[in-house]
C-alpha cells in the first residue's frame, strides 16, 4: 500500500503473475509489458550479404501467421556496430521498423524479410544459371542461327529472383542458352 510501481515506458500489461497480498521475490518477473511504440524486427544477416545493407533501406516483410501473400513494408532504422555469432557464423543485426501501423502485427511473430539494397530500372538480365565462369571470365552461351556461341560478358547486380544483370557483351533480343541437353 505504500509503494507505487512505475514502468519506464508506456505500454500494455500482457502478463501479471502476482496476486494482491502476495510477497514478490527479488529478480522474479511478475509483470510483462509491451511498448505502445511501433513494432520493430531484429534480424541476423550473414556477413557476406550484410555489406550491402544500410540505414534507410526499405524491406518487404511477410509474417508466417499470414502467409506470403500478405506483405508489410519496413525500413532499416538501426544497425548494431558489433557482430553476433549465430551457430558459429558471424552475423550482423539490423533493426527494421514497420512503416505503417497494422493491427495484424503482433509481438513474437516470425518474419521473413527481403531488404532492397539496390535497384535498377530497365536492366538487361538473364537467369544466373546461364552465366558460366571459365578461366576467370564470365561466359554465356547464345544461339546464333542454330549453333551455340560462347560470349564473354560483364555482370552487375544479382537479384533475389534468380536473375543477374548483364552490363556488357549481350544485346536485348539475343537468345541465351540456359540449359543444354547432352
Amino acid at each position: 500500500a505504500k509503494t507505487i510501481l512505475k514502468a519506464p515506458i508506456g505500454g500494455v500489461i500482457t502478463k501479471q503473475k502476482a496476486k494482491t497480498g502476495e510477497i514478490a521475490q527479488a529478480g522474479v518477473n511478475i509483470i510483462s509489458l509491451i511498448s505502445q511504440a511501433d513494432f520493430e524486427i531484429e534480424a541476423n544477416i550473414p556477413e557476406a550479404d550484410f555489406a550491402k545493407v544500410k540505414i534507410g533501406d526499405t524491406a518487404k516483410v511477410t509474417l508466417d501467421a499470414y502467409g506470403s501473400d500478405v506483405v508489410f513494408e519496413a525500413k532499416v532504422i538501426k544497425i548494431d556496430p558489433a557482430e553476433t555469432v549465430v551457430e558459429g557464423v558471424a552475423t550482423n543485426k539490423p533493426t527494421l521498423q514497420f512503416t505503417q501501423n497494422d493491427e495484424r502485427v503482433k509481438s513474437g511473430l516470425t518474419a521473413n524479410i527481403d531488404i532492397l539494397t539496390s535497384q535498377k530500372e530497365n536492366a538487361l538480365a538473364v537467369p544466373y544459371r546461364a552465366v558460366i565462369t571459365k578461366n576467370g571470365n564470365k561466359i554465356i552461351k547464345i544461339l546464333i542461327g542454330k549453333k551455340p556461341e560462347e560470349r564473354e560478358v560483364k555482370t552487375g547486380l544479382r537479384g533475389s529472383d534468380g536473375n543477374i544483370e548483364i552490363l556488357e557483351g549481350l544485346a536485348e533480343g539475343e537468345k541465351v542458352i540456359t540449359f543444354e541437353k547432352k
